[in-house]
């Protein structure tokens, strides 16, 4: 199995695991180069000191936004992003204990099936886990039930 599929299927099961509520993601923060759009950080823990974040990485200088995911043993972590190429566009996460990590372009050089699948399992799992870590959903149910009773 590649490298691909295998993130789409753990990226899934996180994300069907998230919608369901039986995970809960916290913000990591941003990180990024001084003067570029930060990249928005998510992460969870599960058992036995495993890790796995979810990463939007504005590409500098375009709207375009791409996705990060990646696992670790050990919150010590991800460590920070390497930057390659002219365009400073992120390539990968570095950092001694991630065990898995994989990125998706957000306009794909080359644009496979499996490709667009990572772009749009990713970028599903990355706002449950937005929504998830900031409470987004439980704010809207206050937010409609606040609109009946005006009603």
């Amino acid at each position: 199995m590649s490298r691909t599929d295998t993130a789409i299927r753990l990226a899934g099961k996180l994300l069907q695991l998230t919608v369901a509520g039986k995970l809960t993601w916290a913000d990591a923060g941003t990180i990024g180069l001084p003067g570029e759009r930060p990249c928005q950080v998510f992460k969870v823990q599960m058992a036995d000191g495993m890790f796995a974040r979810i990463a939007e990485v504005p590409v500098p200088r375009s709207l375009i936004v791409s996705y990060y995911f990646g696992i670790a043993d050990g919150e010590r972590d991800f460590g920070e992003p390497i930057y390659l190429g002219q365009d400073g566009i992120l390539e990968a996460f570095a950092g001694a204990h991630e065990i898995f990590g994989i990125f998706a372009e957000g306009y794909p050089a080359d644009p496979t099936d499996e490709k667009l699948k990572l772009l749009s399992t990713l970028k599903d799992l990355y706002i449950a886990a937005k929504d998830n870590a900031k409470g987004t959903w439980q704010k809207v149910e206050k937010f409609e039930q606040l609109l009946e009773r005006l009603a």
